[in-house]
């Protein structure tokens, strides 16, 4: 016998009990008032627990989880974003009440300021800041979460000698990382960076390089406009470069990359041309795109038009026509003309599995609005869910928060949504500590069975594992128990109950 359902289940006798609720099985506490709204269609806030995690942090952006479910988050220690100093602090939450359990402790500093990129892979963290002279530096964990890093390595991107003015030294500079294990590679990882255009609206001819003197065979040309894969392999005691591919072009500013799970499609933003007369009026429309997991790096390199290629602002138009078309380009709502803008993407994030049907199927996108304004005078810095079953889009945090200056950091786990917003006073050249980061809770559990040889097999999007022996409890957590969880059936023994809560 085999089956596999989501429902209000008693087993009699086999003397087990499933309980779960249609819908999702919602807990029920007092909280404090939300910081922000959420919305959207279908989007019912009870579902959530949102709350503020930590407060007083310079520049947050980026953020991975470590293996006690703490967050390592880059941070750029200092009044002036480009001028600071980055650090990797590790924040905890031991009560899993949404608000760290005090202030941050750092684990590494004295890296380059303006961080504004962090991944994670196996013991080795990345992380790199935006412009000229700032590495993608490469650090391995401690014995125990809270240990300090230790520096690997750096690998340097070398630009070329700045071009006659007016013209910039390059307008988009490396900035965002991606990470992905290497296909049948185990122990190696893929490592992204992206070289954009470096100029407003043209096609870029120069090239940069890159080079390391700890990274064995971390060299060779970048071209602009790109998408760049390294392989990285860990010895335990350095990491060896190998394989530099371009794996994408015609971009004039991706960034957010993230690999999709389960089929490890690779999904990004990429950023439109600014306005040639107002420059926060945009001339293209941002775009969301991806390259399906068999064409990453896979000797053809997919080209997406920039920049004869785009779509128009407001009117929609696609210009040229070639190159890859985008999956999503992001216009005002509901009306392209008059309505609701967002402007900016910096970051991605699929949707965390466990959150509540018709927000699970997706991928957030966090818009950096105006470049130094926060509140209601940036109208233009939401956060953006993209509905990948239809590609509709809707702002799921409105760009009328008073609160809110630039939600540009994004992370998943199974049950959560980590969002940083870098200041909340707007202003990255003039702010002390005015970093936030948010936690976005799922408050609806889902519990799955399949039952099959005598053994009943639990699953569990999000949540803890709990169990009874009579409905009105009381519940205890399952210790240890990890999704899928086995039970034995036996005939003989007591009735259980199990469910899952937050």
């Amino acid at each position: 016998m085999n089956t596999h359902r989501q429902s209000r289940l008693l087993f009699t006798g086999l003397c087990v009990a499933l309980v779960t609720l249609l819908g999702g099985l919602r807990a029920t506490s007092v909280a404090a008032a939300a910081p922000f709204a959420i919305q959207g269609p279908g989007v019912n806030p009870g579902d959530f627990r949102i709350t503020v995690f930590a407060t007083n942090l310079s520049f947050p952006l980026g953020m991975a989880r470590l293996a006690d479910g703490s967050l390592m988050v880059a941070v750029s220690q200092g009044a002036n974003f480009g001028s600071s100093v980055g650090q990797i602090v590790r924040l905890t939450d031991t009560n899993l009440d949404g608000i760290a359990d005090g202030p941050a402790t750092v684990l590494y500093t004295g890296l380059p300021g303006g961080q504004s990129s962090l991944r994670k892979f196996g013991n080795l963290v990345f992380v790199t800041g935006q412009g000229t002279g700032k590495p993608i530096s490469i650090l391995r964990v401690g014995a125990t979460p809270g240990a300090p890093l230790t520096l690997v390595g750096a690998i340097n991107v070398n630009y070329p000698p700045a071009p006659p003015p007016p013209l910039p030294l390059w307008y988009h500079p490396h900035s965002a990382l991606g990470v992905r294990p290497t296909p049948g590679k185990p122990g190696s990882c893929d490592l992204l960076v992206q070289l954009g255009s470096d100029q407003n609206y043209a096609k870029t001819v120069r090239t940069a390089t890159i080079s390391s003197t700890q990274i064995a065979g971390a060299s060779g040309t970048l071209e602009g406009e790109s998408i760049y894969m390294l392989t990285l392999t860990d010895t335990g005691t350095s990491v060896v470069a190998t394989n530099l591919t371009r794996i994408a072009k015609g971009l004039r500013n991706p960034a957010g990359f993230a690999f999709r799970p389960g089929t490890g499609d690779l999904y990004f933003e990429d950023n439109g041309i600014d306005g040639l007369v107002d420059a926060n009026e945009p001339f293209s429309a941002d775009e969301l795109n991806w390259i399906p997991a068999a064409k990453v790096g896979n000797g053809v390199v997919p080209d997406f038009g920039y920049p004869t290629n785009y779509t128009a602002y407001r009117t929609g138009a696609v210009v040229g026509g070639g190159g890859v078309q985008p999956l999503v380009t992001f216009q005002p709502l509901p009306d392209p003309f008059t309505g609701s803008e967002s402007e900016g993407p910096n970051d991605i994030a699929f949707a965390p599995a466990g959150f509540p049907a018709g927000l699970n199927n997706g991928i957030f996108v966090g818009f950096h609005g105006k470049y130094s304004l926060a509140g209601l005078a940036n109208e233009e810095n939401p956060l953006v869910f993209v509905d990948l079953t239809t590609t509709n889009y809707f702002q799921f945090i409105g760009n009328n928060e008073p609160n809110i200056g630039h939600l540009d950091g994004l992370l998943s786990t199974d049950d959560s949504l980590f969002v940083a917003d870098l200041t909340a006073t707007g202003n990255i050249s003039a702010s002390s500590n005015a970093g936030v980061i948010y936690q976005i809770k799922s408050l609806v559990s889902r519990l799955w069975f399949n039952l099959s040889n005598n053994t009943l097999e639990l699953s569990w999007p999000a949540g803890i594992l709990q169990q009874a022996v009579s409905l009105a409890g009381p519940w205890n957590d399952v210790l240890g128990a990890i999704s899928p969880y086995p039970v034995a059936l036996n005939l003989n023994s007591a009735q259980v109950f199990y469910r899952t809560r937050n």
